[in-house]
């Protein structure tokens, strides 16, 4: 287990045995979660890392008023320090241990009562978190509220210049914010001129922009391709 990523495949695997849907690079309030697993009404989450120590028990403690169990996952070693484990035991956080494919319980996760039901991540649970990334990825290629944004506009885009049969509109797929917001929800508090900024100036490879009588419309850019 050269990488935190490398565990991710056994853990999956291991989780959806449990009848758990896997999610990775949860982005909550409290931070990132390496990996989430949904069977409802329980909610886990795994924070995964190389070596245990302090600060992976830290960001596994902060997870307490959200999720029903919590576990850290490490590759398999022979021995760890008995406070740690000692530690583990007492604030009922599960010990992993990740070796080729399979996993180990070397600590049992008990239960916790979440705080509140308000709390329970369910809300920042998206399909692409199944399949875009791996948990414990460090390239920055999770998932996030703009990630989530930018996808569903580029697909409404799409569709609108090409439509389902990959033959180009009359009208081009040209669209104005209004029609864009129309279809799409975002995640900006002020979406028309936060959006329209967005499309101009960071999604410029994948979108075009014209000016018509004051107003600005964007469409996709590019030949008619497979839709996802």
């Amino acid at each position: 287990m050269k990488r935190e990523e490398d565990m991710f495949e056994p853990i999956r695997s291991w989780l959806e045995e449990k009848g758990y849907e896997v999610y990775a690079e949860v982005e909550m309030p409290f931070g990132r979660a390496d990996i989430v697993g949904k069977a409802h009404p329980a909610y886990c989450v795994v924070e995964m890392k190389k070596t245990l120590n302090f600060e992976v028990i830290n960001q596994a403690f902060r997870w307490k008023g959200m999720f029903h169990y919590i576990y850290i996952a490490v590759p398999k070693k022979k021995r760890y320090h008995s406070i740690a484990l000692k530690i583990l035991h007492d604030y009922r956080i599960g010990l992993l241990e990740v070796k080729e494919n399979y996993v180990y319980v070397r600590v049992p996760a008990r239960y916790h009562r979440p705080y509140d039901r308000k709390t329970i991540p369910n809300k920042y649970l998206h399909e692409e978190q199944k399949t875009w990334v791996k948990g414990g990825s460090n390239g920055g290629g999770y998932v996030t509220t703009y990630k989530l944004t930018i996808s569903r506009i580029k697909e409404y885009l799409k569709r609108q210049r090409y439509g389902f049969n990959g033959k180009e509109k009359e009208d081009g797929g040209w669209r104005t914010i209004n029609e864009i917001l129309e279809y799409c929800e975002t995640h900006y508090q002020n979406p028309k001129s936060s959006l329209a900024k967005a499309l101009q100036d960071f999604e410029s490879d994948w979108c075009e922009v014209k000016k018509e009588n004051g107003r600005l419309f964007f469409r996709f850019k590019g030949a008619a391709i497979a839709h996802t």
